[in-house]
This record gives structure tokens, C-alpha cells and sequence, in this order.
């Protein structure tokens, strides 16, 4: 009879294992805009974070950078081709941490495209560390979106 409960407790462990709810989503970043990004991007990760946390459902988050979106995560600015740009540099100031924030707390992912990296001629050694710039942005968002992960651009 013991037996049949241990079976049956560990038949209905694995059950729920099968079910253990889970939400991703893969953001297309391509804005240039300080404040879309702000908005869109940070505060609606940072949202559906919280949200889905308070309801004991895990949250996975992809940024796939391209477009006019590369100068807010190059770290070393005057080692790059937007040395000069005192907006950009101010902006940073506000950026930066909660980009940082994003991926420490949250454990969100960045995704670089690394073909407008070379079209831009920004070198991978002055990006933040937690940014990847391995493949191509069409690779990414495909990898992603077969992993199952939600499609939400930032244009």
C-alpha cells in the first residue's frame, strides 16, 4: 500500500512538472527613439516580469537588437562611431542602468544583429558584456520564435 502512494505521488509530481507554466517573449528592438524604448521595451519587460512572477509563472525575455537600436548598448561610446554624441551619452546615463537591471534581475537576454554591427562598423569589444552578437537578426528572431517565443516588436 505504501508503495501505491509513493507511485502515485510521483506520478502526480511528474504531471505537474509537464505543466509548469511558462511565458517567453522575443522583443524586436529597431527604434532609435530614447523614449520608445523606455516605454516599450524596459517598462513592458520589466511589467510583464512583475506580473507574471506574482503569479508564480516564469517569465523569459529576448531583445533582438538592429536598426537604429545599436548605440544604446555600446558601453565604451567614444571607442565607437557615436563618440561625439552628447545625446546619445546622456541618454545612456538613463539607459544603461535599467537595460543592466533587465538583464541581472530578469535575466534578459540580448541578441545583437552582427551583420549591421559590420555595416556600422561597431567592434563586439565595446558592446556590454551581457550583449551577444553572434548571428544575424533573422537568425535570431527564427530561433526564438521555434523556441516557442512570443513576437512583440519595438519599431
Amino acid at each position: 500500500m505504501k508503495l501505491n502512494k509513493m507511485v502515485i505521488v510521483g506520478l502526480l509530481l511528474s504531471f505537474t512538472a509537464l505543466f509548469a507554466v511558462e511565458q517567453k517573449a522575443v522583443f524586436d528592438l529597431t527604434t532609435g527613439d530614447e523614449a520608445k524604448i523606455a516605454k516599450y521595451l524596459i517598462n513592458n519587460i520589466d511589467t510583464l516580469a512583475r506580473y507574471y512572477s506574482a503569479n508564480d509563472v516564469d517569465f523569459k525575455a529576448v531583445v533582438v537588437i538592429s536598426g537604429d537600436a545599436y548605440k544604446y548598448f555600446v558601453a565604451t561610446i567614444e571607442a565607437s562611431p557615436y563618440q561625439g554624441d552628447e545625446k546619445l551619452v546622456a541618454a545612456q546615463k538613463k539607459l544603461a542602468p535599467l537595460l543592466e537591471k533587465l538583464h541581472r534581475d530578469y535575466h534578459v537576454e540580448f541578441d545583437m544583429c552582427k551583420a549591421g554591427m559590420k555595416a556600422r562598423k561597431i567592434d563586439k569589444k565595446v558592446l556590454y558584456p551581457y550583449v551577444k552578437s553572434d548571428l544575424v537578426k533573422s537568425v535570431y528572431l527564427i530561433k526564438w520564435q521555434n523556441a516557442g517565443y512570443a513576437y512583440l516588436p519595438v519599431h
